[in-house]
């Protein structure tokens, strides 16, 4: 028993309102952040325990060793019809798990028509929905084909995709070239220019860098250029600006040594350089590639991929190799908004780019940039505990992404289904914010908190093993 002289340490467990009627009366504490393991569900609860065991861990390490030891390189661009397996002529993909056009977000919708245009497929809303209905378009989700889009993600068979090929394990991923400010439909909104500037990246852009890439004779390694990015305040989501310059100065000399233009390599370099998200598109492709390699161990519950289309959100887990649990996407109540804007007016959480996240990088390493330090409280010092939290909720680490800003304290990786749900914690994600209704575009930028109901019922899917 402690004598009525002695100072009384505190250490409150729970409900933070015990320890804040303390600290009113002047009595020292610790806060102990607890909740019930898994919410208090008992099935959860019994799966928890009877999953861990060493075939899991096993299985979580093999996973993480795989997306740690693949090498994504960047080797060719090509139309997507030539170059995505399963593509067709009149196939139009999307971000997100599938959805029915009437059922999209309003900024998904007009991604889908500008992109119909752009091929010749429609002039108009109306035209578009005859199409659909008559099944000359038919809409698919990226996922379904190994291909990976920002935002609205819409890819068209003569858009012109990057080619990343993981030159470890040998399997693919694609994505468009990302259009950089103004009317853009990743963003969801459009004008004729829009369309022109979709034109010249088919026609100039994507074969001038395939012949710089010829040029080179072998890939650009993108998780290098990620790793010396991350030392230069990138965190390869929201912003990647340092990654965009580093690639910037590899391509130049390739450009010029082709046959293209000086007049071409100039707009090139310019289109690139004037947009701090180009190199946002080769981090897709390359965590899709790692994720993909990674999926598929059995009684692995490392996430593989996770996906949103602004109404719905999909997850997939590695050992759960045909499975994708979907649920209702995050609404956007943790974003910074423009002047004028508020949660209620934006879309939900939208894009593939949270395979990112899956990798290791954005959300996860979010004090890499200090520059957006206030999508987590403002200061380095949220963003340290951010990451924190991200590494309770991971399987591993990866120290080939440490970055400088936070004393080179290695990537979390490896989100584990098990730790999401028993800690009661799910990824943030770095994101846009996009009107839901007016075809404005983005309203704001910040974070997303992946919902936890999907990674509950991948919990409660998971086989246990024998």
């Amino acid at each position: 028993m402690t004598d009525i002289n002695q100072e009384m340490r505190v250490i409150n467990i729970g409900l933070e309102g015990f320890y804040n009627e303390l600290l009113e009366q002047g009595v020292s504490g610790v806060q102990v952040d607890w909740r019930p393991p898994a919410g208090g569900d008992p099935a959860l609860i019994d799966k928890l325990a009877r999953l861990q065991c060493p075939e899991v861990e096993e299985a979580n390490a093999r996973t993480v060793a795989r997306l740690k030891d693949s090498r994504p390189l960047w080797i060719d661009v090509q139309p997507a019809i030539e170059a995505i397996p399963g593509m067709e002529g009149n196939f139009l993909l999307h971000s997100g798990p599938p959805i029915d056009f009437g059922d999209m977000c309003d900024p998904q919708q007009r991604a889908v028509e500008a992109a119909a245009v752009f091929e010749g497929w429609a002039t108009d809303r109306a035209g578009l929905e005859a199409k659909l209905r008559s099944g000359d378009i038919r809409l698919r989700p990226n996922y379904a084909f190994g291909s990976v889009g920002a935002m609205c993600g819409v890819i068209s068979p003569s858009m012109q995709v990057i080619v990343t090929e993981n030159a470890t394990y040998g399997n693919r991923s694609w994505s468009t070239f990302n259009e950089g400010k103004g009317n853009v439909i990743w963003m969801g909104t459009y004008d004729a220019g829009t369309i022109e500037r979709l034109r010249w990246m088919r026609e100039v852009l994507g074969p001038s860098l395939r012949a710089a890439l010829r040029v080179r004779g072998e890939g650009l390694d993108i998780f290098k250029i990620i790793a010396e990015g991350t030392l230069m305040g990138d965190e390869v989501h929201a912003r990647s600006a340092a990654c965009t310059l580093l690639l910037l100065r590899q391509l130049t000399p390739l450009l010029l040594a082709s046959d293209a233009s000086r007049e071409t390599v100039a707009r090139i370099v310019d289109f690139i350089g004037q947009n701090n998200h180009s190199f946002l598109s080769l981090t897709l492709t390359a965590c899709k590639a790692a994720a993909d390699a990674a999926h598929g161990i059995p009684h692995s519950t490392v996430v593989t991929a996770m996906s949103r289309n602004g109404v719905n959100f999909a997850l997939r887990v590695g050992g759960l190799p045909d499975a994708w649990f979907i649920s209702p996407t995050a609404p956007m109540d943790e974003a910074i908004y423009y002047s004028g804007y508020g949660p209620e007016d934006a879309a939900g959480d939208i894009g593939d780019s949270a395979i990112v996240e899956t990798a290791g990088l954005g959300g996860m390493i979010i004090g890499a940039a200090p520059s957006i330090s206030s999508f987590v409280g403002g200061s380095m010092r949220h963003s340290r505990q951010a990451m924190a939290v991200m590494r309770s909720i991971c399987a591993g680490e990866n120290p080939a992404f440490a970055p400088g800003a936070v004393d080179f304290t290695p990537a979390p990786l490896g989100i584990d289904v098990r730790k999401v749900v028993r800690l009661g914690v799910t990824p943030i994600i770095d994101t846009g914010v996009l009107h839901k209704a007016s075809g404005v575009g983005q309203i704001g930028t910040g974070i997303a908190r992946a919902p936890m109901a999907a990674f509950r019922q991948a919990l409660a899917a998971m086989p246990v093993p024998r």
